[in-house]
């Protein structure tokens, strides 16, 4: 008998059932097995719940909208879809350095952000770029010339490369969420 069909037999009352007798075990049984079935459907739901374990990628994908349009068809790891639907999720939208800067780091960038401003006075110091008015909202996203990722124990699927880099699910994900007015620029290694 299973631990449930043993707890069940000790609810019964015991001077008014025998939980030995043979038809009454085996209901037992076909009541534990019940439970245990819905006890494991609860806990693949609840791993279903959260997309960080990979349980439901697609259906998480499909949802969501993903892969982006512009990196369809390009071979991602198991980790970087995650982190693409968990970018996608926290993405809710901004317009601040801050929020594109975190929204790399969702996807496993890490990257800072130059924003370039027409000369004013008392704003300019010596060494700075000068730059005409048209680059007002201009910002160039500065990343690693590469950005490996590399497969991790417990996160990679069998037959995933072990080793995958490339920035363009960096552009596609930010140019998509860049506000209207702004420029993004992407200078890869020593800028």
């Amino acid at each position: 008998m299973s631990g449930v069909a043993d707890q069940l037999r000790a609810l019964l009352p015991p001077e008014a059932y025998d939980g030995a007798a043979p038809l009454l075990a085996a209901l037992n049984r076909a009541q534990a097995a019940s439970l245990e079935a819905a006890n494991r459907a609860g806990d693949q739901v609840l791993d279903r719940a959260w997309p960080d374990n990979a349980a439901a990628l697609d259906d998480w994908e499909r949802v969501l909208g993903l892969p982006d349009p512009c990196v369809v068809g390009d071979d991602m790891t198991v980790r970087q879809r995650v982190a693409a639907v968990i970018a996608r999720l926290r993405g809710v939208g901004g317009q601040s350095r801050a929020f594109f800067i975190q929204l790399a780091a969702d996807l496993g960038y890490e990257v800072t952000i130059t924003e370039f401003m027409p000369p004013r006075v008392g704003t300019v110091r010596a060494g700075d770029p000068i730059v005409g008015d048209g680059w007002t909202s201009a910002w160039r996203v500065n990343a690693p010339a590469v950005t490996v990722f590399r497969a991790v124990a417990g996160t990679t699927a069998a037959g995933e490369a072990l080793a995958v880099w490339g920035n363009k699910s960096l552009e596609c994900r930010l140019r998509a969420m860049q506000p209207a007015h702004a420029t993004l620029i992407f200078g890869y290694g020593a800028n």
